[in-house]
Order: C-alpha cells, then structure tokens, then sequence
C-alpha cells in the first residue's frame, strides 16, 4: 500500500501531466488518427479540415493552380497531455526538390497564426532535402516568412503575393524542437481519387514552446503550403481547455499531502 505521501505526490503528477486520452505516435502513420479512407474525416474531438483530391490535371487550388502533386489533402490537428499534436496529408512529395527554375517547389513550413489575424508568430521547419534556413523540426519564433506565387486573386504575380498564406521560414529565433516524422514513399487509397499517391505529416511539441512565442490561450490556427503556395491548408485545433480531470486530481493531491503533514507533526 502507497505511504500518504507517496499517495499525494502520485495524484499531484496525475495533475500537472494532463489525461492524454488515446495515444498518438509521431511516425507519419495516421492510422491512430481513426480516419476514414474515404471521407478524410477523423475520429470524433479531432479538429479537421478536409479538401477534395484532384486527381489529374490542373485546377485551381487556393491561393494559386495545381495538379495532384501540389494538392493538400487534409490536415488535424488536437491538444492532448500538454502538448499540440498535428497531422498533413496531401499529394506532395517531402523530397520534391526546391528548383523554381525548373518548375519544382519543395515543401513549406508549418505556420502558427495566434489569435488568427494572419500574422502567423510560430514556425515548424520542414527542411529534408532543399537546404534554406533552420534544421528539421525546429521551432521558431518571431519568423520572417517567404511566400508564394500567387496573389490574392489566384493570379501569377510572386511580386504581390496572397501574404495570408506563408511558405516557408527565412529567419527567426529557434526556441526548441518539435518532434516530426514524415512519409516519402507515396501511399494509395485514400479519398474520392483513390489511385492518387498521399505523403503524411506528423508533429507533436510542447504548448510551453507556444506560450514562448507569446500565446496566451486563445484559439490559433495551423497552416501548411508548399514553397509554391498552390495549395494552402488551415486547420483550427479548437478552444484550448485544461484537461479533464486535472483540478480534482490536484485538490485530491493537495488533501494529500495536507493530511500527510498533520499526520507528521502529531508523530
């Protein structure tokens, strides 16, 4: 049987860690996500948004024009145990090359928008192959960003780009690392196109890394693109609340070690 004390400080880490409720493995398998292959659509309390596979062909993407090979399928994004787990799929291969003289755009970087006014104070680097600024998985503060091709009416015209969609991180302060997997080899049946080829993102860091870059809470969003702009993607993890459970436990963990204190001092 556990001591009062041990009893107390048991309940107290109980509350300060949070219930992470079912379990999410950063490895670029979203197969703990429990989405529909069909529909895109997750399990139930995991925040979404779902876009239509293209196929083939070229079509109008937002902000700019794309094929499948430029198209973002789906993103979700949940906090759970103290921390912001986030997840992509989309038809853009990780390993893409980075050569805009030859028509080719890597992928871009994770943005965070604070209080969604399009400022966009957090970056997530993606950086496997095209070289550029930061390292792989790093979080960075007060970014300056790169844009993309298009602007705001969905014209060619990368001297006016559509600003509310960043691309990728030029500068900034790295605060810490996320952790970040990713899949190269593309994956088939997924979606309303179900012989298109999906690639997968996966990412979790610490909501202290946040509270760094000056988050004080309220809702924000999570943006994705590649270098391009072709195809962006935004995704709400929804009002962020203290895990269930958390305040009873601590109470329970306090009444603990309170009671523990009588009982030593009448020893």
């Amino acid at each position: 049987m556990k001591s009062p004390r041990l009893l107390a400080v048991t309940l107290l880490a109980a509350a300060v860690s949070g219930h992470a409720g079912a379990a999410i493995i950063v490895d670029g398998n979203l197969s703990d996500w429990g989405i529909n292959k069909t529909t895109w659509v997750p399990t139930a309390g995991i925040h979404y948004t779902v876009e239509d596979s293209t196929g083939s062909g070229s079509y109008y993407l937002n902000p700019g024009w794309g094929g499948q090979a430029y198209d973002a399928e789906a993103m979700y994004a949940t906090i759970s145990g103290g921390k912001l787990f986030v997840a992509l799929a989309t038809g853009h291969n990780p390993l893409t090359p980075n050569q805009p003289g030859a028509n080719s755009y890597g992928p871009g970087d994770f943005a965070i928008d604070f209080g969604k006014n399009g400022s966009y104070e957090l970056g997530i680097n993606v950086k496997p192959t095209n070289g550029g600024f930061g390292v792989d998985g790093g979080v960075y503060k007060n970014p300056t960003w790169a844009y993309g091709l298009w602007n705001a009416a969905g014209q060619e015209d990368p001297d006016h780009p559509d600003t509310t969609h960043p691309t990728s991180l030029l500068n900034g302060t790295k605060i810490g690392d996320a952790q970040l997997s990713y899949t190269t080899l593309g994956v088939a049946g997924y979606g309303a196109q179900a012989s298109d080829l999906h690639y997968f993102y996966e990412m979790s860091l610490d909501l202290d890394l946040l509270r760094q870059a000056g988050w004080d809470g309220s809702d924000f969003n999570i943006q994705w693109t590649e270098n391009c702009a072709n195809d962006a993607i935004i995704v709400d993890p929804g009002r962020y609340l203290p895990e269930p459970g958390s305040l009873p436990l601590l109470g329970a963990g306090l009444f603990g070690l309170l009671g523990f204190t009588r009982l030593a001092r009448k020893a």
